[in-house]
């Protein structure tokens, strides 16, 4: 994760106010997080994108940073989507600009994609966010304006995936997205990557973190390879991975 100069001081704190509403530091429950909110003013700023203008995954976020760039703005916020396959490709469904170029998958298989019941995570301009079973989703006539399809679903209607144990021994670096249930905030969440305890959890401490922050439906997006840009200095160069689909804000 990356953050600018200026805030690198105040991360020892439990709140931390930047830009669009910011980002905060939580220790909760042995597990540390970072957290990015998007409430309903800046809906609009948060985007979806796989694809460069040619057709070709994007990769990273230098290609998303260059294509940024080549429009003269640059990123405020971004983090990795879901789960992908060779391709880069996304594992599911994936809309960018209410245009869907991956489908609805329902078909079973094995990892954590697979972990059923799995989930949408979109976003429709009309209607707000939401978070849900991707079978109901498949039902929902849903048009959104972004979405992406990842597994396992964390959280639906406050209720956590019948899977996940208290005792499990497998921590990671996670990160997921949720829908706080007052007032439709998005919040994205990763754990802390530099920290190499409190940084790896389970999927049972991270759906409890979710419901900490009051969100009753929520989804995970990837695992080790998760990463989260807060304010990057214009023109840096990032470490480089491999993601399919991005969310980022920019300007």
């Amino acid at each position: 994760m990356i953050f600018p100069l200026r805030l690198l001081p105040l991360l020892a704190c439990a709140f931390l106010t930047a830009s669009l509403h910011g980002a905060e530091m939580l220790d909760y429950e042995g597990g540390s997080y970072l957290i990015y909110r998007v409430d309903k003013d800046d809906r609009p700023r948060l985007q979806l994108a796989w694809l460069d203008e040619g057709g070709k995954p994007l990769h990273d976020f230098n290609g998303l940073s260059r294509q940024l760039a080549a429009r003269g703005r640059h990123i405020l916020f971004a983090t990795n989507a879901g789960i992908y396959e060779h391709g880069p490709r996304p594992c599911g469904l994936t809309i960018c600009v209410g245009q869907e170029l991956v489908p609805l998958n329902l078909k079973a298989g094995e990892g954590n994609f697979y972990l059923k019941p799995n989930g949408v995570f979109y976003l429709d301009d009309q209607t707000g966010p939401g978070v849900m079973d991707a079978e109901e989703y498949a039902r929902s006539g849903l048009r959104p304006r972004l979405a992406t399809q990842s597994g396992p679903l964390l959280l639906r209607r406050g209720v956590m995936h019948p899977a996940f144990r208290e005792n499990s021994p497998n921590k990671r670096l996670r990160n997921a997205v949720g829908v706080r249930k007052k007032d439709g905030q998005i919040v994205f969440v990763m754990s802390d990557r530099e920290d190499g305890v409190k940084g790896r959890v389970t999927f049972h401490q991270l759906s409890r973190c979710f419901l900490h922050l009051g969100c009753e439906d929520a989804l995970y997006l990837d695992g080790d390879i998760s990463s989260m840009l807060i304010q990057p200095e214009p023109g840096v160069r990032f470490t480089s991975n491999t993601f399919a689909a991005m969310f980022f804000i920019a300007e």
